[in-house]
């Protein structure tokens, strides 16, 4: 290479090309990926690359752009990491709804026993009207899991069949709520209590809802 000096802004270009593809790897693996607001950590890489150009093409000297590789690497390290930090929380408090996030979304509870044993590990092919809505557990906020759809009175049958084997408590939920001295803020169906704690403040609870009269079924886990 004719100006060795442009090597320090090329190899600095390509750790920060680096550093992006390991945030990247590390963000692909969460329930639903930003990808938008991860590409700006591409920048610090082009950043750099223009620099090199530059240097490459003699527009700027060995000074220059010892100075400007020296300043950019610094400031874009720093502000990476901070960006990064805000991506965690991003990522830690997006509530998704997007139903090809499911499975995900799935194996960050499937460690319960009765939802493992009971919830559905992928939605059913024949689902209708599906709502889904998984929110990760941070800081204060809870975790909460909820996966409804219509299906036939026929699958509705075999959950029921299953349900009267697991649940702890069956009902109506309107029944569930008062016994409990909670407002009803639900809907009416027969309530399949799998799993609560107990807790109010601060409590772990599971149960599913069936409601034969539209055909739909309702699962649900929180802890808070």
């Amino acid at each position: 290479m004719k100006r060795k000096y442009a090597l320090y802004p090329i190899v600095m270009s390509a750790c920060a090309f680096l550093c992006f593809i390991t945030v990247i790897i590390v963000f692909a693996g969460v329930v639903q990926p930003l990808w938008g607001r991860m590409m700006f950590l591409i920048l610090p890489a082009l950043i750099l690359g223009v620099v090199a150009f530059f240097a490459v093409k003699g527009k700027i000297g060995v000074s220059a752009t010892t100075i400007w590789t020296t300043i950019l690497s610094i400031v874009l390290l720093i502000a990476s990491v901070f960006y990064v930090f805000l991506l965690g929380i991003w990522t830690a408090m997006t509530t998704t709804t997007d139903i090809q996030y499911y499975s995900r979304a799935y194996a960050q509870i499937d460690e319960i026993d009765v939802v493992e044993q009971i919830f559905p590990k992928a939605i059913p092919a024949d689902a209708g009207d599906i709502v889904f809505t998984y929110t990760p557990l941070f800081l204060q906020g809870g975790e909460v899991f909820e996966l409804s759809y219509t299906t036939t009175n026929e699958e509705l049958t075999e959950w029921v069949t299953l349900l009267n084997g697991e649940a702890e408590w069956i009902g109506s939920n309107r029944r569930w709520y008062s016994e409990n001295n909670w407002s009803f803020d639900g809907i009416e169906a027969t309530r399949y209590q799998l799993d609560w704690d107990g807790g109010f403040n601060h409590g772990e609870m599971c149960y599913v809802l069936i409601d034969e009269t539209v055909g739909r079924i309702t699962f649900y886990y929180s802890i808070w």
